[in-house]
């Protein structure tokens, strides 16, 4: 179902003069707009994405990308380690727009509305929200580097830092509205893990392997779990649970309500990237190229299947497939009820971002600096 019309499109300008409206983008329920693809951050396609694909084009960012590709319409929305914000066209891959800003982007920024919210890994410059609409920044803020990804809820943004705290801000300013701070000043650690929600906690986890839930409204401490093992994954919610993997090799699930241990799993290797989640199974791969897929309910174990090389990247979970790259340059589809590998794809360079999902064609980074987009072949 369309959602109303919103403008939000982008022509090329120079790189000090911003982004700017050209025509209206409509609004979509298979827009991807935040890290994960939504709140609960279940790296779930909204649409299947049937093997075997195609390339179709490249696009060279010329400078490193960390972070996951937005979409929304035809307009592709990147952040560079150099610091750009790059706007590239859906259809031939062309690059429509760019704009420098202070420092790398490390963490995946967020749509809201007719802005992009870049967070910034730098101490001067943390949090920048540009208009789409006209050529000037909205607001900066600094609140410490950011190598996380921004949370977007209603009108209130949730910030994690590598300063250790957790931020609420108003979207429309980048006022806090609340901060929490996870130790005294010298104790803390980083916060590489982005927030994720349900719609009343924020959970993260952090480099002193806690896994936190905090209320959205005021920033209390809910609860937390503490894990043997440095947290650099982003959770995932599930209905009642959260889900993360741990550098300890464990994935746990926690009570959403109050933090009770449901289940745990142990791959016996290090987890470095988050989970996926398709309403049946928790998708997670491991340093040492395993891929598990496991029930949602139990923790039990579904099927494993070897990717022979490091895992550091979320699943896409599309339908009945999931997509799973690897640092051997390799990008595979599985069947997600036996691990039965379907297709592969060598990519140009190693794989440590992600693959996102817009209609039914897949976007993937191949390292350090290419977009490529992939079609089945039989929408050529």
């Amino acid at each position: 179902m369309r959602i109303p019309v919103l403008l939000l499109a982008l022509f090329l300008v120079s790189s000090c003069s911003g982004l700017r409206v050209s025509r209206s983008l409509r609004v979509a329920q298979d827009d991807w707009v935040t890290l994960g693809g939504a709140p609960t951050r279940a790296n779930q396609s909204p649409s299947a994405v049937i093997p075997p694909l195609m390339e179709q084009w490249q696009y060279n960012t010329i400078a490193g990308v960390a972070a996951t590709p937005l979409v929304r319409d035809s307009v592709i929305i990147l952040g560079t380690l150099n610091g750009e914000i790059q706007a590239v066209n859906f259809a031939d891959g062309k690059r429509i727009s760019y704009v420098s800003l202070d420092a790398p982007i490390a963490g995946t920024p967020v749509l809201h509305g007719t802005n992009v919210v870049v967070p910034l890994s730098s101490a001067n410059s943390s949090l920048v929200c540009m208009s789409l609409k006209t050529p000037k920044r909205r607001w900066s803020i600094a609140i410490g580097p950011i190598e996380s990804s921004p949370l977007l809820l209603e009108d209130r943004l949730y910030v994690t830092t590598l300063e250790g705290k957790a931020y609420c801000l108003k979207a429309e300013d980048g006022s806090e509205v609340w901060q929490f701070k996870t130790a005294p000043n010298d104790e803390r650690k980083p916060i590489r893990s982005s927030p994720a929600s349900d719609g009343e906690n924020i959970y993260f986890g952090c480099d002193d392997g806690g896994l936190y839930a905090l209320g959205k409204q005021e920033g209390n401490l809910k609860w937390k779990f503490q894990t043997k093992g440095s947290l650099f994954a982003t959770p995932v919610v599930l209905e009642e649970g959260v889900v993360i993997g741990s550098l300890d090799g464990s994935v746990y699930c926690l009570r959403s309500g109050n933090g009770e241990l449901l289940w745990t799993f142990d791959t016996k290797s290090v987890i470095y990237g988050s989970a996926s989640y398709d309403r049946k199974r928790i998708f997670v791969g491991t340093a040492d190229g395993s891929c598990y897929a496991l029930d949602a309910r139990t923790g039990e174990p579904a099927w494993s299947a070897s990717m022979k090389s490091v895992i550091n990247t979320p699943p896409l979970a599309a339908d009945n497939i999931v997509y799973i790259g690897s640092l051997d340059r390799t990008l595979r589809a599985l069947n997600a009820e036996t691990g039965k590998e379907l297709w592969r794809y060598s990519a140009p360079g190693r794989i440590k971002v992600s693959p996102v999902s817009w209609r039914n064609t897949l976007l993937l980074i191949a390292e350090d600096r290419l977009l490529i987009a992939l079609k089945p072949t039989g929408s050529l």
